[in-house]
């Protein structure tokens, strides 16, 4: 796993959530669990890899208006959102990697 320090985690996940947060983020995912395992280690490592989780499921599910679509356009649209897909998932190869 790369080493992403809190603030870009920070700002990766805030970016992402202009666009819409993770789909069923109290269903699905239920992030409250993110919540009290903050509570439990209230540090900057714990938050650090929250965020992560929390920007994967976004990839990996899409978001609540948009769902996938709405990701892969962005993919294809947006430079910032192709630069944090790289940053925690991987490199994407070409446009066949968007239509997964």
């Amino acid at each position: 796993m790369k080493k992403i320090t809190h603030e870009v985690a920070l700002r990766d996940r805030e970016y992402l959530w202009t666009y819409g947060p993770g789909a069923d983020m109290t269903g699905a995912y239920e992030d409250q669990h993110d919540l009290e395992e903050l509570f439990k280690s209230p540090t900057k490592a714990t938050a650090t890899r929250l965020l992560r989780k929390q920007i994967e499921y976004w990839f990996d599910r899409g978001t609540d208006d948009g769902g996938k679509t709405l990701v892969q356009e962005l993919l294809r649209t947006d430079p910032e959102v192709k630069l944090i897909y790289e940053r925690y998932i991987g490199f994407l190869d070409d446009e066949e990697d968007l239509d997964q």
